[in-house]
């Protein structure tokens, strides 16, 4: 596999990963925040990790381009 596709599934996995826990632990500090349980909740909860799962897979690759670009100039 060429480099420069280990590096985009790299980051595209970094992205996902770092996208799904962010939404997972907003999601969760705003149930706690509104009094109730995630684990009451775990559907949203769920439905926001997948999101950021999607969104940060969607970022990885974007952020690879921005950081070789600069590292070319």
């Amino acid at each position: 596999m060429p480099a420069n596709d280990r590096d985009l599934i790299r980051w595209t996995l970094r992205g996902a990963s770092v996208g799904a826990v962010l939404f997972i632990g907003v999601s969760a500090s705003r149930a706690i925040a509104a009094g109730a349980s995630p684990f009451d909740h775990l559907g949203p909860v769920a439905v926001m990790g997948v999101i950021g799962f999607t969104v940060g897979a969607l970022v990885g690759p974007l952020l690879l381009g921005i950081a070789t670009r600069n590292t070319r100039s």
